[in-house]
């Protein structure tokens, strides 16, 4: 249920009445059948996603914007492919910080985050991710020239890097190499 009031929080916050109405319908959608859910999401992203702009990462307000968009939506689908409705306990304190979104817009992105390590991902979840942040800290001054469409490129390189290192890896692992 996190992932349902962090996307109205969201709303709130970017003053996206699209989002305000079309969350609560997800996650209804989502509690009859989450294959339907499924699909209701990907039109809800989909359709809100473009009405976000955020333009350069490097930009404090524009990444905060992005991140109020994009995390509440990560929280969101998870909502989604767990189809039980309630809260958990783990919900309770990042949720509390949540809901101070609409004051202090970064509370979204600290309880979302916090929320995330209570989950206590993988490392091979928690390994692109950092990647992804270190490649932009790293490169600030070649990747910060590009501007957007150029900052978008990198970002996907990268991330279908990663990806296609996983399956890589998942697959060699299993595999007996160099036998005659």
């Amino acid at each position: 249920m996190i992932g349902l009031i962090a996307s109205l929080v969201s709303a709130v916050i970017l003053r996206d009445y699209f989002m305000l109405l079309a969350a609560p319908a997800v996650f209804a959608v989502s509690l009859k059948s989450r294959d339907i859910g499924l699909v209701a999401y990907l039109l809800y992203t989909i359709y809100a996603a473009p009405k976000v702009y955020a333009g350069d990462v490097y930009s404090y307000g524009d990444l905060t914007r992005a991140l109020v968009f994009a995390l509440p939506a990560l929280l969101l689908l998870e909502d989604v492919l767990r189809t039980r409705s309630g809260f958990e306990k783990a919900e309770l304190v990042p949720t509390a910080i949540i809901l101070l979104g609409p004051v202090v817009p970064e509370a979204v992105v600290a309880g979302a985050l916090l929320y995330f390590a209570i989950l206590r991902p993988d490392w091979r979840v928690t390994v692109p991710v950092a990647g992804i942040g270190l490649t932009f800290a790293f490169l600030r001054g070649t990747l910060a020239g590009l501007g957007t469409p150029g900052q978008t490129v990198v970002l996907g390189a990268f991330t279908l890097f990663t990806v296609a290192l996983a399956f890589l890896l998942r697959n060699a692992r299993g595999r007996e190499m160099f036998t005659g």
